[in-house]
C-alpha cells in the first residue's frame, strides 16, 4: 500500500516537474562541456535579453491557450504597437509607453469581440486581424520611423529583469491563485459545463485576449527602445516564435486543467 503510494507520488513530481528537470540537467551537461562559459554573467543576459520579448508574449498566450484558443496576431500586435509608440514620440517621448500599451491593449479586445461575440474561430480571427495591422504599420511606417536615442536608457538589463518578474508574479497569481484563472481552465476543459456553473464565457474569453494584447503592446515598446526604430518588419514571425516556444515543452492546445503556468517559462528557456 505504502510503496504503491510512494511510486504514484514519485510518478506524479516526474510528471509536473519533468520540464524542470530536463532544463536542468541541458544546462548543467552545458555548463560542463563549455567549461563553465555557459553560466557566465554576460552570456546569461544574452539569453535573457533573446527570451525577454518571447517570454511575456508566451506569458500572455498562456491564458489563451489554457481556453483552447490560438493568437496568430500577436506578432501584428507587437509590430504596429511599435509604430504608434513612434510617431507618439513625436508629441512626447513620455506618451511612447501608454500608446504602445493602449493600442495592444485595443486590438486584443478586437480579438475578444470577434472570438467571443461574434462566434469567430480564434485561428480564422486573429490571422484576419493579423493581416489588417500588418497592412496598417507598412502604410503608415513607410519603410521606418526612428525615435531618440535617449529611450535605449529603458533597455537597459535591470529594467527588463524587473518588469519581467513583476509580470510574470503577477500573472502567476492571477493564473494559479484567482477565480479567474480557474475559470479560463474550466472553460477549456468544457465550456458548456463552464457556463452551466455560472462562468460567464464569452467575458473570459474577451479579458485572455486583452491580457495577450497588453503584454504584446509591453514587448512591443521594449522592442521599439531597443533598436530606437519601427519598421514594418518589426515583429516578423514573432507569433510562430511564441506558439513553438509553449508548444515546444508539450502545453496542449486543447486547453483545460492540464495547462500550468511553469510552461510557459520553462518552454521559452528550452526553445532559445
Amino acid at each position: 500500500m505504502k510503496m504503491g503510494y510512494a511510486k504514484n507520488r514519485v510518478r506524479n513530481f516526474m510528471g509536473s516537474y519533468f520540464s524542470f528537470i530536463g532544463l536542468l540537467l541541458v544546462v548543467i551537461i552545458f555548463h560542463v562541456l563549455t567549461e563553465g562559459r555557459l553560466i557566465s554573467s554576460r552570456n546569461m543576459m544574452n539569453i535573457f535579453n533573446n527570451f525577454f520579448s518571447i517570454g511575456l508574449g508566451s506569458v500572455g498566450v498562456m491564458f489563451l491557450m489554457s481556453l483552447g484558443e490560438l493568437d496568430l496576431s500577436v506578432g501584428a500586435i507587437l509590430g504596429f504597437s511599435a509604430a504608434i509608440g513612434a510617431f507618439s514620440a513625436e508629441i512626447h517621448t513620455v506618451w511612447i509607453l501608454p500608446a504602445c500599451l493602449l493600442t495592444g491593449l485595443l486590438i486584443g479586445s478586437l480579438n475578444g469581440v470577434l472570438v467571443s461575440r461574434l462566434k469567430v474561430e480564434s485561428f480564422i480571427g486573429t490571422l484576419a486581424v493579423s493581416f489588417i495591422a500588418r497592412g496598417l504599420t507598412t502604410y503608415l511606417l513607410n519603410g521606418s520611423v526612428g525615435i531618440p536615442l535617449t529611450q535605449r536608457v529603458y533597455d537597459k538589463s535591470a529594467v527588463k529583469v524587473t518588469v519581467f518578474i513583476i509580470v510574470a508574479v503577477v500573472c502567476y497569481i492571477l493564473f494559479d491563485y484567482t477565480s479567474y484563472g480557474k475559470a479560463c481552465r474550466s472553460v477549456g476543459a468544457s465550456a458548456d459545463a463552464a457556463r452551466q456553473s455560472g462562468v460567464a464565457v464569452e467575458r473570459v474569453r474577451m479579458t485572455a485576449f486583452m491580457i495577450s494584447g497588453l503584454l504584446c503592446g509591453l514587448a512591443g515598446f521594449f522592442s521599439l527602445v531597443r533598436t530606437c526604430t519601427a519598421s514594418s518588419k518589426t515583429g516578423d514571425a514573432f507569433e510562430f516564435e511564441v506558439l513553438l516556444a509553449v508548444l515546444f515543452g508539450g502545453m496542449p492546445l486543447s486547453g483545460g486543467w492540464s495547462v500550468k503556468f511553469r510552461a510557459a517559462i520553462v518552454e521559452v528557456l528550452l526553445w532559445l
